[in-house]
């Protein structure tokens, strides 16, 4: 005859598994921990990686793909660390097809209403320009006391930026097709010579778009602000931003310096920290300093590929 479990039986039984138990529990806790702090470790790696790529090929580049004279860096040594980086970010040129038509005032066309606007017959938009960038080109400008009316005279030749108000691909005006057009601000030149075609830019002229890439640290967060975009967070768990600048002369600096070349850098260094976005509470236990964050420090230096790029210009 079969006899039941004495209750010592139970009691042995229910402790074991008990212990078995808890041994489970504590490893996949452990385990669950450590794939967290691993997660949390790869995603601050990367983001380390991204910005710091992404920063020094737009430093690279300043004044990249630009007439000479056009495009650098605006830097700032005080406050919240910043740069403003100004070039070519997608290579494009083109070329004008025709002569421009500027007309000062407001303007009411088939493409919309402009302030002001020089038109820019181009051979291609797609892929080349922006439409919330700049586009710099050669424009054949009045003299000064110029009587209004007159056609500007030839040698009078300005390389100036404006700002793009629109792009067309092409459009139709009932059977009559034209090719793609850059719609630019004239502003400027309405304020100085306010008639029809007082400045022109000339059939075969290059037209260069133009970019500015802005980067900025705040609390624990890099902004960036594309041309007149508006600005967005682009890292996150920056611990901190610096930039330094290497002169002609060989002297590293936070600042520009006024030696002899003046406002010129021939290198600059990127250094960025940055942490996990969650606590490690067993780090901050073993090593109180760290607050319970991991870190990761990237120091990058960027050597300038356009020579003659312009800084705090």
């Amino acid at each position: 005859m079969r006899r039941g479990f004495t209750l010592i039986e139970i009691l042995v039984a229910l402790v074991i598994m008990g212990v078995v138990s808890t041994g489970v529990l504590t490893l996949f806790q452990y385990q669950n921990k450590n794939m967290t702090t691993t997660r949390n470790v790869a995603e601050m790696n990367l983001m380390a990686k991204g910005v710091s790529e992404e920063m020094s090929r737009s430093l690279r580049m300043a004044g990249g793909v630009l007439p000479p004279g056009v495009g650098g860096l605006q830097v700032s040594a005080n406050g919240p660390e910043k740069v403003t980086v100004v070039l070519n970010r997608g290579a494009g040129v083109d070329t004008t097809r025709a002569g421009s038509f500027f007309q000062p005032g407001t303007v009411v066309s088939v493409l919309g209403t402009f302030e002001n606007p020089i038109f820019l017959p181009v051979k291609h938009v797609l892929g080349v320009f922006t439409d919330s960038g700049y586009v710099v080109t050669t424009v054949r400008r009045q003299v000064s006391g110029a009587a209004p009316g007159t056609t500007p005279p030839a040698g009078k030749d300005t390389m100036i930026v404006m700002k793009i108000l629109k792009l067309s691909p092409g459009f139709a005006v009932g059977p009559f097709t034209f090719g793609p057009v850059v719609v630019a601000d004239g502003s400027w030149f309405a304020s100085e010579w306010p008639w029809t075609n007082s400045v022109v830019v000339n059939s075969n002229t290059y037209v260069y778009a133009l970019d500015s890439v802005r980067y900025w640290c705040s609390a624990d967060t890099v902004f960036r602000k594309i041309n007149r975009n508006d600005s967005a967070a682009y890292a996150l768990g920056i611990d901190s931003l610096k930039l330094g600048y290497m002169h002609p002369s060989g002297v590293w600096s936070d600042s520009l310096i006024g030696t002899d070349p003046a406002n010129q850098i021939q290198k600059a260094r990127l250094r960025i920290r940055v942490r996990t976005r969650q606590k490690d509470f067993s780090l901050a236990l073993k090593s109180p300093s760290t607050k319970g964050y991991h870190y990761q420090t990237i120091e990058t230096e960027v050597g300038l590929r356009n020579a003659s790029t312009l800084v705090n210009k």
